[in-house]
């Protein structure tokens, strides 16, 4: 590595050219990055949960929900009516609204002369009192009550598919948006749907990382300046991770690979992250000045000394970060890799870039014996913190043992969460409109149930829609689920129609004829919607219902409840019956959020270990390394679990990431220690004088990470501001942790050792 350094050294020029082209030909993708949000992005594309319900969706048409809510004191007032009227008729002539359905034009069966006659609920705007009366009694009446209108007078919905093939559907959202943002007030007007909720968080990460990346380096900016009080302190950490950034998120476009919710904070990481090794390096140079060395002199001792913990810190960080390859959801496996790639190619910079830009800089002014009275009290500080861990060893041990059990016991309280209008805060847009439909009409998720009678014209059997029957009156049961619908609920329309409205018919047929003769009538008529009810054999049928958004745990129990009952009454009978939808899909990842979990903080623990004591050649100091970084994960669970913060796919990567981050504070006191101990022999000495000098390092750099990452807080998604705050909470308990426990750990070896 010396050769390096030297080369480096004797050639800088070299060095940046090559940095400058590598940089501009990265950059050059940067135009061609692209956002997905989407839940099937979660999920690789075989797994069954999510090939059910492609099926489902090419069969019987699109699974999602979205809605155009109207909220008002009474939406039957001829002013709101006309409205919505209005509203409805502008929606339907966007070019990617394939369907809008109203209170206004939904199907309604009467009996007629020819037995039967499907018209719409109106013909035209009702507006006379009379028309009105006639209308409401219509419209609650039909199966669309509680659905398009309630009966209350306090909501009206809108129905619309939004073509799912355009590649223009962000276009369509938008200008869905735009037209309903023209008629609110004073009724409140809300928009829901899977598909309104992918747009919006798309254009909320876009607008975060404009917000977020350039207030960081601010902030960075900032605390580079009062660190090092220097131009060159600030500028050298700027430029080296603005290029490492570069590379990485150019890469990243280059590959095609989307910007998701998760990999969205990766820009405020490695901003944050690449600055670490900078102030270490930089740290160390300013004490090669005060020694009285030249500046060639001081950089070749800094790299020198410097050159190894930065090389472990980044190979445990990027380790840390790889391990997220192990996880089920694929957004989470990019986000490691990348982010892997992007500490290492900070590394990289750090040990190429830095000294080149170095050793064409004057070399700042430092302050050998009159340090400034801030400088005076963190020596102090931390002299004091090391003099503590070695002066009152059970003390301390007592101490981090019951901090220990006691956020152990809050992490049993943890819970689980992959619903994605929860990572918004409550005046978001998204949370308001959500909160109405579930208020008002029941539920915002669609869940579905697939009933296959396995043959042609199957669904023509009385019985089989008898049990679609019961089907759909075990889900309405729940108080989480409603309107269950299916193709049941046209048969008895249907029948009831042909005997005049009586209303002991509204009631399934007892033949096969019947049935068939119903449905043959039924079309003939101008009936339509069948093919989002059955399958063009009538063979399958779907059932749907409105459910609500929960918390994972009762989200969970209600889907085990229905899956378990289907299974019971179903699984050994001729019916194949199976229940999915955006709930089901969203268990599914809840269970892999733990999996995940566990599987990275493992391979991460591991592979972070094995690094430690590779380059430290000691398997002891590998182990010893992560100690404090076992005492910050169980910190992290516990602060959740006592906070109700729950485990989403954005807190399920901090335990990696603190044991990929916080291993680089245990690193550079441990090599630090080893170099003071050879010099000094002192145990205690060595110690004491480790604590002030990688101390001070540690707490800039613990400084600088708790600053970036608290930018987060400012993002559009709860999830990523709580993130932000967690991780830093994290780092504060690391970077403690190293200067308490591992000089704790340090005497006490070195105590046990001159024993034996």
């Amino acid at each position: 590595m010396k050769k390096w350094i030297s080369f480096v050294l004797d050639r800088p020029w070299v060095v940046i050219a090559f940095v400058l082209v590598i940089t501009a030909v990265t950059a050059s993708f940067l135009p061609r990055l692209i956002f997905d949000a989407s839940i099937d992005a979660m999920i690789p594309a075989d797994d069954p949960v999510l090939i059910d319900l492609r099926e489902v969706s090419e069969d019987f048409g699109s699974q999602e929900l979205f809605f155009v809510a109207i909220q008002s004191d009474d939406i039957f007032s001829p002013s709101t009516l006309k409205k919505i009227f209005e509203l409805a008729d502008e929606l339907a002539t966007i070019q990617g609204v394939t369907d809008v359905q109203s209170p206004f034009n939904v199907e309604m069966v009467e009996s007629s002369f020819f037995g039967i006659e499907i018209r719409p609920m109106t013909f035209s705007l009702p507006q006379k009192p009379e028309e009105i009366a006639q209308f409401k009694e219509d419209i609650l009446s039909s199966p669309y009550a509680g659905r398009l209108a309630t009966s209350d007078g306090r909501g009206a919905a809108l129905l619309l598919d939004v073509d799912g093939k355009s590649s223009e559907r962000n276009i369509v959202i938008n200008e869905i948006e735009e037209i309903v943002n023209r008629y609110r007030g004073p009724e409140d007007i809300h928009i829901v749907g899977d598909a309104y909720i992918l747009n919006y968080t798309e254009k909320a990460m876009k607008q975060d990382l404009r917000n977020l990346v350039p207030f960081v380096i601010i902030l960075i900016t900032l605390v580079l300046y009062f660190t090092f009080r220097s131009l060159l302190g600030v500028v050298i950490p700027l430029v080296t991770v603005g290029a490492s950034l570069i590379w990485t998120v150019g890469i990243m476009s280059w590959y095609g690979i989307a910007v998701s919710m998760i990999s969205m904070v990766m820009p405020v990481i490695l901003v944050t992250l690449g600055i670490a090794s900078s102030i270490h390096i930089l740290n160390k140079y300013q004490e090669s000045l005060a020694e009285g060395l030249s500046k060639r002199e001081a950089l070749e001792q800094t790299f020198d000394i410097i050159t190894s913990p930065v090389v472990m810190a980044a190979l445990t960080t990027a380790a840390g970060f790889a391990s997220l390859i192990t996880a089920f959801v694929h957004p989470i496996r990019e986000f490691g890799v990348l982010t892997a790639l992007g500490v290492l190619v900070a590394m990289g910079l750090s040990l190429s870039l830095i000294p080149a830009l170095l050793i064409l800089f004057k070399e700042p002014q430092v302050r050998r014996n009159d340090s400034d009275e801030k400088e005076t009290i963190l020596t102090r500080m931390l002299d004091g913190i090391t003099k503590w861990a070695v002066v009152h060893p059970r003390r301390l041990t007592v101490i981090v043992l019951v901090v220990v059990l006691t956020f152990a016991f809050g992490a049993t309280r943890l819970t689980l969460e992959s619903n994605i209008v929860n990572y918004f805060g409550e005046s978001s847009p998204v949370k308001k409109g959500t909160r109405v439909i579930e208020e008002i009409f029941g539920g915002s998720m669609q869940v579905s149930v697939v009933v296959d009678t396995g043959e042609e014209d199957g669904l023509k059997d009385p019985q089989v829609l008898e049990e679609i029957l019961v089907i759909q009156e075990y889900l309405n049961s729940w108080d989480t689920i409603n309107h269950a619908t299916s193709i049941a609920d046209v048969i008895r329309e249907l029948n009831q129609a042909l005997w005049d409205g009586d209303p002991e018919f509204y009631a399934i047929p007892d033949s096969r004829e019947g049935i068939a003769q119903q449905l043959l009538l039924f079309t003939m008529q101008g009936g339509t919607a069948l093919d989002e009810l059955v399958s063009y054999d009538y063979s399958r049928a779907l059932i749907t219902a409105q459910m609500k958004t929960l918390d994972a745990k009762t989200m969970s129990d209600v889907i085990n409840q229905v899956d378990e009952f289907l299974a019971n009454r179903y699984g050994n009978s001729e019916l194949e019956v199976r229940l999915l939808g955006t709930p089901k899909v969203m268990l599914r990842l809840m269970n892999r959020y733990v999996q995940t979990q566990v599987s990275s903080l493992v391979s991460s623990s591991i592979a972070v270990g094995i690094i430690v004591a590779l380059l430290m050649k000691s398997i002891a100091l590998g182990l010893l390394s992560l100690v404090p970084l076992l005492f910050t994960v169980v910190l992290n669970f516990g602060i959740m679990g006592y906070a109700g913060l729950p485990l989403d796919a954005v807190t399920s990567i901090i335990a990696s990431l603190a044991i990929g981050i916080g291993v680089d504070y245990a690193i550079h006191y441990i090599s630090r220690y080893r170099l003071e101990l050879a010099e000094k022999g002192s145990v205690e000495k060595a110690l004491r004088a480790t604590g002030i000098s990688a101390g001070r390092g540690i707490v800039y750099n613990a400084f600088a990470l708790i600053i970036g990452f608290l930018v987060l807080v400012f993002s559009h998604f709860r999830a990523i501001s709580v993130f932000g705050v967690l991780i830093s909470a994290t780092m504060i308990v690391s970077s403690l942790a190293a200067l308490l426990v591992i000089p704790l750990l340090l005497n006490y070896f070195a105590k046990r050792k001159r024993t034996v």
